[in-house]
């Protein structure tokens, strides 16, 4: 993500290499008067999970949206695999190979949940969108057993299977994933990062924001934690999640005196804004 570039579209994390999928230079977003994102630059590897952390408000949200053309930057550029996306709307990023998982899961309750998966088949083939629900449906087995079933009727877990499911229907090149385990119990929280486990191993390249930050760095390659519209630390996930310092200052775990610079040595420089971003 940041760290021992090698050439111009690869970069190492760790011991890893990765090849650029997606970059984030110089993004600012604003709502009305009200900035919520301030330069932020960020690249993102094929194959790379990067957890996006921070407090409410920071504005992870609004770098989301950002990326999947949501809400368009007023300031800066996103490119896609080399090409300038910036002023694409979200329908043809889609079709580019971006999927979003939303915060809430924003799944259809009155269509069925084969209907909600075939929703998220618009950009495949007619031919091809059954197909794709079958597979996906055998994958998330508890989503077959439900298929004619009313997806409004399905728990909070189900649910959020549900939601990940369809935007895996295009299969996608790279995942957004907005507090997948927001408003879940604990043990469904816990199913719900077996799953983002199981997908980082299949090489797929995940952007996932999470409130649980210590579970969500144990799934990640890489890790921005954003305050106030701001990349504040950037490092190797493992790097960051052996920081406390890091949790103190800027995710509230414990308090700590005075600022520590991040594990590779830079950080964005500067005094912080004092509106909050939005997330």
């Amino acid at each position: 993500m940041f760290d021992n570039p090698l050439t111009d579209k690869a970069y190492q994390v760790g011991s890893k290499t990765f090849d650029e999928l997606l970059a984030v230079e110089s993004v600012e977003v604003s709502y009305g008067p009200i900035r919520a994102l301030y330069g932020i630059s960020l690249t993102v590897g094929s194959g790379e999970t990067i957890a996006l952390i921070g407090p409410n408000g920071a504005g992870k949200t609004s770098l989301l949206n950002a990326v999947i053309g949501m809400r368009r930057p007023s300031q800066g550029r996103v490119r896609w695999k080399g090409r300038d996306i910036t002023g694409l709307p979200p329908q043809q990023r889609i079709r580019l190979g971006m999927a979003l998982v939303p915060e809430h899961r924003r799944i259809l309750g009155t269509l069925t949940v084969e209907e909600n998966l075939l929703v998220g088949a618009i950009t495949l083939p007619r031919r091809l969108r059954q197909t794709r629900a079958d597979e996906l449906m055998e994958r998330f087995d508890i989503l077959g057993r439900k298929r004619s079933q009313r997806a409004g009727l399905l728990s909070g877990g189900e649910a959020q299977q549900l939601a990940i499911a369809r935007a895996l229907m295009a299969s996608p090149d790279l995942l957004l994933m907005d507090e997948p385990t927001l408003g879940l119990a604990p043990l469904v929280a816990a199913q719900v990062f077996e799953l983002i486990d199981e997908l980082r191993r299949s090489g797929m390249t995940l952007i996932v924001v999470e409130q649980n930050a210590r579970r969500a760095l144990e799934s990640a390659d890489s890790a921005c934690i954003l305050r106030t519209g701001q990349i504040v630390e950037q490092g190797p996930a493992q790097q960051i999640a052996a920081r406390d310092d890091i949790f103190g200052s800027f995710l509230g775990d414990t308090p700590v005196d005075g600022d520590a610079g991040s594990p590779d040595g830079r950080r964005q420089t500067g005094q912080a804004p004092t509106k909050s971003g939005h997330d």
